[in-house]
C-alpha cells in the first residue's frame, strides 16, 4: 500500500500562489485524428478544474489515449459523447507522439494518475468535496483508506463500488447528488464510464465528472502500478496489455492509430 501514497504534500510550497499565476489564455485546441485536445499543462488542467467549479455547472472531462481515439473514431455514439465533453487530456504518451508526428506539439502530457492526485491535493487545499465510483465495493473502501492517509483534511463525501444494478443505480445517483460533491471520479473503464456519465449528467447542477479508468484500483492497491520505467516513459498502457494478455484487442487498435498517424503526416 506505501508504493501509492502521494508524498508531496509535504513540500513547503505555497500551491494556491502557484496557480493563481496560471494563465489559460494560451490552450488552444489539437486535433488528432478528428478528436480535439486541449492542449495544456498539468498545472493549467488543475486551474482549469478550478474554474470549473467556482463557476458551477456540470462537466464532463475524458482523459485520452490512442485506444480511446480509435474507439470514437469508429463509433457515432462515442464521438457524440466526445463531442459533448468538456475537456479532453493527452494522458497517454501516444498521444504526445501523434501530436508531434502532425506538427501540432502538445505542452505537455498528463499522466491519469499524477492529474488525480493533483486534483485531489487541490480539493483538500479548497475544501473541495470528493465522491468515488468504481471497482469493487471493498476496492473502493481501500482506494478512501489510502488517499485518507495522504490527505487527512480531504472531504471524500461518498464513495461506492463500480458495479451495480439498474435498480441500485437510481440510488447511487442520488447518494452523488446528495453529496453534492464537487468532483466525481468515475472508474467503470473505457467506455462504460464515459457512457455512464453522459447518461446521468444532466441529473446534476453542478459537478465535475472524470473518468479514471483503472485508477481506483490503483489507488487501492488492487492493481499493482506500471515499473517506474513504464510510468516514465508513458507505457503503462502497455504494461497493463503484457500483464493482462485477454486484452490484446486494444493493443491492435493503438497500432492502427500510429499507422493511420504516419498516413496523415506522409498526406497532409
Amino acid at each position: 500500500m506505501d508504493e501509492i501514497r502521494y508524498e508531496s504534500w509535504k513540500e513547503e510550497r505555497d500551491l494556491i500562489l502557484e496557480y493563481n499565476q496560471v494563465t489559460l489564455d494560451d490552450v488552444k485546441t489539437v486535433n488528432i485524428l478528428k478528436t480535439g485536445i486541449d492542449n495544456m499543462t498539468r498545472a493549467q488542467a488543475v486551474v482549469k478544474v478550478m474554474k470549473m467549479i467556482e463557476g458551477g455547472g456540470v462537466h464532463h472531462i475524458i482523459p485520452l489515449n490512442p485506444y480511446k481515439i480509435m474507439r470514437f473514431k469508429s463509433n457515432n455514439d462515442l464521438m457524440l459523447i466526445s463531442n459533448k465533453a468538456d475537456l479532453h487530456l493527452a494522458s497517454g504518451a501516444g498521444i504526445e507522439w501523434a501530436a508531434n508526428m502532425l506538427r501540432t506539439p502538445l505542452k505537455e502530457r498528463i499522466p491519469l494518475l499524477s492529474f488525480i492526485m493533483d486534483i485531489i491535493r487541490i480539493a483538500e487545499i479548497k475544501d473541495y468535496t470528493v465522491f468515488l465510483v468504481g471497482g469493487k465495493p471493498e476496492t473502493a473502501e481501500k482506494a478512501f483508506s489510502n488517499i485518507k492517509k495522504s490527505f487527512p483534511d480531504i472531504r471524500i463525501v461518498g464513495r461506492h463500488g463500480g458495479y451495480f444494478t439498474e435498480e441500485r443505480e437510481k440510488s447511487v445517483i442520488e447518494a452523488i447528488r446528495k453529496s453534492e460533491a464537487n468532483i466525481v471520479l468515475v472508474g467503470m473503464g473505457f467506455p462504460k464510464e464515459d457512457k455512464w456519465i453522459y447518461t446521468i449528467k444532466n441529473e446534476f447542477k453542478n459537478a465535475i465528472f472524470i473518468g479514471v479508468g483503472g485508477s481506483i484500483d490503483v489507488i487501492s492497491g488492487e492493481i499493482k502500478k506500471a515499473p517506474a520505467y513504464f510510468m516514465e516513459n508513458g507505457l503503462d498502457w502497455f504494461y497493463r496489455i503484457i500483464t493482462r494478455p485477454w486484452r490484446i484487442g486494444r493493443l491492435l487498435r493503438v497500432k492502427l492509430f500510429f499507422v493511420l498517424t504516419v498516413c496523415k503526416r506522409m498526406f497532409s
